[in-house]
């Protein structure tokens, strides 16, 4: 009798035991049919869970080298999902955890009623780790139990790896989607930025691609001007506050030295980024190019109040440079339409300027006349003259206007239209000038002046009657080498009204050499900032004295060239000669 008994709980073992296995197998191909990480780990939770009564249970997977995050869990608080546990002594057995001498990690799942825990390992790696409360019943494990759920959890190991392989697997092709969306908006972006050549159009079409892309309501886009960063386009910041801080010398200095995106709030380190938060800018992204910050992106919150992530910063990032190349080549642009037409102005004045010049010096028995003018620009404000007044008279003038380009041919265009209208009135030539002296006073700014020598030759009684407005006097040489100087006149043109004029006249010889120059000639300057000065004028004439007057002339602007070196022409030269014969 005894030993049936024995017999039968014998058998009754081993049916336990076989139904055991039958229970591991039937679970093992359950766990192996699905390749969903939340569906392997509910089951493998649940399912003894179900099988022993047991009232509270945590999965734990492996994130890092030794931290663990709470990844299913059954009767605790579902605020624990996600939350993640360093575990520097992982167990390798089925461990129950005791109140002393434990670990951090074993005092916190003590706390949520977690007092067994079973590894799962495979291949000696530690993928995470099966934790069970007290069973409802209030029983102890039994060591059938403990064998059961070890081999539930080595069971288990396979279909947890392969979950997490799969799961990884999953994040990889999200991201590769994301990040083909991405190229795809940054291309179809690029595209409608690099159809049009206008900046304003470029900066609109950037500012609400991003604002509809990321649903953001406020953008700024701010570029660098010639080294000084300036706001171009505000979409959304209104208040006088905001504009204020946007305009701030210091939070515009900040921008240029801006390399790295940055996400703004209001315990940033730095007082502007903090006050810029307060502002209700979330995030600044840079503009670079070449190493360098060309411009600068501010944005407000989402309309959804979302934070941005560091995937859509990066995304900014990269629309942000690939935005300030289309910008650059739209103000390359403008900049070249701009100075093709400057330039096509510049001919047009340098035609109407060279018109105004007279195309040759008039031929005067007893006299010879030469005259030249190099400008440094394309349209210079020298000025001079040579016309015949009736038989016996001749003007002859040279001017230097203040300034150069288009406004100093202006000016020079009045002053000789004056000029022309005046010299038939029978006005002497001190009444002309004084004037000529008004009208430039009236219709020109107070720093627009004219240097202006103005004199009138008589043929037949060989004298030169002149007025000297502030000009650098001409000079008169003589053939014994002695010369003087025409100062006579008044204040350089333009300066004030109704100023008088004196007259100078000076009865010419034969031989004698009258020399006429702007600041170009005396000016002059050589590698060595020397100046050429009146010195070197007056031994280049003496000199070439026996020369014609062309000839004079010549060696004079030869004289200037050769002494300033190949240096870049600084003004305006312009010379006229007269010779005695």
């Amino acid at each position: 009798m005894e030993k049936d008994l024995k017999d039968r709980a014998e058998a009754n073992q081993l049916d336990e035991k076989l139904f055991e296995l039958q229970a591991l197998f039937d679970l093992g191909k359950a766990l192996n049919s699905s390749l969903n990480l939340k569906t392997i780990l509910d089951t493998i939770l649940l399912t003894p869970m179900g099988k022993m009564l047991i009232g509270k249970g945590v999965m734990l997977i492996a994130n890092d080298a030794s931290g663990f995050a709470i990844a299913a869990l059954k009767g605790l608080p579902k605020s624990l999902l996600g939350q993640s546990i360093q575990i520097d002594d992982f167990p390798l057995a089925p461990q129950f955890l005791r109140e002393s001498s434990i670990s951090p990690w074993q005092a916190f799942l003590l706390k949520n009623g977690i007092e067994l825990i079973i590894p799962i390992l495979h291949d000696q790696n530690q993928l995470g780790m099966i934790g069970f409360g007290k069973k409802i019943l209030g029983k102890d494990y039994t060591d059938s139990e403990l064998d059961y759920l070890h081999s539930l959890s080595n069971i288990a190991a396979t279909a947890v790896q392969n979950g997490l392989i799969f799961h990884e697997l999953q994040d990889v092709n999200r991201q590769l989607d994301k990040k083909i969306q991405e190229l795809n908006t940054l291309f179809e972006i690029g595209k409608e930025l690099n159809s049009t050549l206008e900046t304003d159009k470029v900066l609109n079409l950037l500012a609400y691609s991003i604002m509809g892309e990321l649903m953001v309501n406020r953008c700024i886009i701010f570029l660098n001007v010639n080294g000084v960063m300036t706001l171009k386009l505000n979409k959304g910041f209104q208040s006088q506050r905001e504009l204020k801080i946007f305009t701030e010398a210091s939070f515009l200095e900040e921008l240029l030295k801006l390399e790295n995106p940055i996400h703004l709030n209001s315990e940033s380190e730095k007082p502007l980024f903090a006050k810029l938060s307060a502002a209700g800018v979330c995030v600044l992204i840079p503009m670079r190019i070449q190493n360098e910050t060309k411009g600068a992106l501010a944005f407000g919150d989402k309309i959804t109040r979302l934070p941005f992530t560091d995937d859509e910063l990066n995304f900014l990032t990269t629309l942000a440079n690939l935005s300030i190349i289309s910008i650059e080549n739209a103000r390359l642009f403008e900049e070249t339409l701009e100075k093709q037409r400057l330039e096509e102005e510049l001919m047009i004045a340098r035609d109407i300027q060279n018109r105004l010049l007279p195309d040759a010096c008039p031929k005067i028995d007893n006299f010879q006349i030469a005259a030249s003018n190099v400008p440094s620009r394309q349209v210079g404000g020298d000025y001079y003259d040579c016309f015949k007044i009736d038989d016996r008279r001749y003007g002859i003038c040279i001017a230097d206007v203040s300034g150069k380009g288009v406004p100093a041919a202006l000016i020079m265009s009045n002053l000789q239209a004056s000029l022309h209208a005046l010299i038939n009135t029978g006005l002497n030539i001190d009444e002309i000038t004084y004037r000529i002296n008004n009208m430039i006073y009236r219709n020109t700014g107070f720093d627009k002046f004219i240097t202006f020598f103005f004199a009138v030759l008589d043929v037949q009684e060989k004298k030169l009657i002149s007025v000297n407005a502030g000009h650098n006097p001409p000079y008169v040489f003589h053939q014994d080498g002695s010369f003087q100087t025409l100062k006579e006149g008044g204040l350089i043109i333009g300066m004030m009204p109704n100023m008088p004029y004196t007259i100078e006249t000076i009865q010419l010889q034969a031989g004698d050499c009258v020399v006429m120059f702007t600041d170009g000639v005396s000016e002059a300057m050589n590698a060595r900032e020397e100046e050429f000065e009146e010195k070197r004028i007056e031994a280049c004439v003496l000199e070439n004295y026996q020369r014609c007057a062309e000839e004079i002339l010549q060696k004079l602007l030869t004289a200037v060239k050769e002494f300033s070196e190949g240096l870049p022409q600084a003004d305006d030269i312009t010379v006229v000669v007269i010779k005695v014969l």
